[in-house]
């Protein structure tokens, strides 16, 4: 990428980000390096912190869907309750297309989308139309409904079934592991459109069992390769996308310059980088004019997202979403490199809850 650097007259001093400019006699620092070098007496230093984002995750009772079997019992009465084959023997009784459950005697009853207590409630309320005080049990002989999906860098991607108790880890295990090549620390899980702020590799390496969730129907774990790296800008610039790592390296100034500078919003104030895991990352915080005069001498790290935000670290993290669209747009051209395109395209037609 061929840069340029104008200066807007000797007393503004501001990146031009309409022009191109060379970084490569350019001192290159980290940021690191530029918070060691901050004193409480520098004019505009960098602010370092720690962002902790919290996971809300409420385990719901599983819900019962299409093709789910079921045994449901009527004590005393075999002929309300699912058919027994032989002794000890049970065929279940199946959730059909329709949501509803079969039995003799009791008829159809809706199905789809109750929890277990729920339809052994209901259940029980039509036995109660033919015995005195009947007593139900409702047990799940096969889930089927609920499948989430692990693509990516693993031995056996796919479709897989969730029972309400399989976990991130249980997940990993179920697709056979992750690979040698696989990045477990931008691994990323998905639930209904929205990217759940969990560190993968943490969970895997760090014992973070307090972000080992439970998955859900819908939900998609991607693991993607260690190759690709890429730099995210965000938040209030022109055009926000992924920037590829050319040549292994990639400055401040070179990715606001992709991603077309920022926006003329008066209340700009602030600009952060994102650096590590989705959950607990550490927050760098520039003076956004600070950053216009020195980001061409700020190189970055793979992965990192830069986020130009009006105020706040509140404010940078609502921006992460803007991340998910280029993380499924890497999702896919993985998996069709992979050659598991029929999987992926199950996974992009699926809602929910499958």
């Amino acid at each position: 990428m061929a840069l340029g650097l104008m200066v807007m007259g000797c007393a503004a001093g501001r990146f031009r980000y309409d022009q191109h400019a060379r970084s490569d006699d350019v001192e290159l620092r980290g940021l690191e390096d530029l918070v060691a070098d901050a004193t409480p007496t520098t004019d505009a230093s960098v602010d370092k912190q720690q962002l902790e984002r919290p996971l809300e995750d409420e385990t719901p009772p599983y819900r019962l869907g299409k093709r789910d079997v079921l045994d449901v019992y009527v004590m005393d009465h075999p002929e309300m309750s699912s058919q027994r084959v032989n002794l000890g023997e049970i065929s279940g009784t199946t959730v059909q297309d329709d949501g509803l459950l079969h039995l003799p005697v009791l008829g159809a009853v809706e199905a789809e989308g109750l929890t277990l207590e729920e339809l052994r409630a209901r259940l029980q309320t039509e036995a109660a139309k033919y015995i005195v005080e009947p007593q139900v049990t409702v047990e799940v002989l096969r889930y089927v409904s609920q499948r989430f999906f692990v693509l990516g860098q693993v031995r056996s991607p796919g479709v897989f079934v969730a029972d309400g108790t399989t976990t991130l880890l249980d997940a990993l295990a179920q697709a056979g592991g992750a690979l040698d090549d696989a990045d477990l620390a931008s691994a990323t899980v998905v639930r209904r459109g929205e990217l759940l702020p969990i560190d993968v590799a943490d969970v895997v390496y760090g014992g973070d069992l307090a972000r080992n969730v439970r998955l859900r129907g819908g939900d998609l774990l991607y693991v993607p390769d260690d190759r690709a790296q890429k730099v995210y800008v965000l938040g209030e610039v022109l055009r926000p996308q992924a920037v590829p790592m050319r040549r292994g390296r990639l400055t401040l100034a070179e990715a606001l310059v992709t991603a077309g500078g920022p926006t003329p919003a008066r209340a700009r104030r602030e600009l952060a980088v994102l650096r590590g895991g989705h959950a607990r990352p550490v927050v760098y915080t520039l003076d956004l004019e600070h950053a216009l005069m020195i980001d061409q001498s700020i190189v970055l790290e793979p992965g990192d997202r830069v986020v130009v935000a009006p105020t706040g670290l509140s404010t940078a993290s609502r921006y992460m979403q803007q991340l998910l669209p280029f993380l499924l747009a890497g999702q896919a051209a993985g998996i069709a490199a992979q050659g598991a395109s029929n999987v992926a395209a199950q996974a992009a037609a699926t809602g929910p809850g499958g």
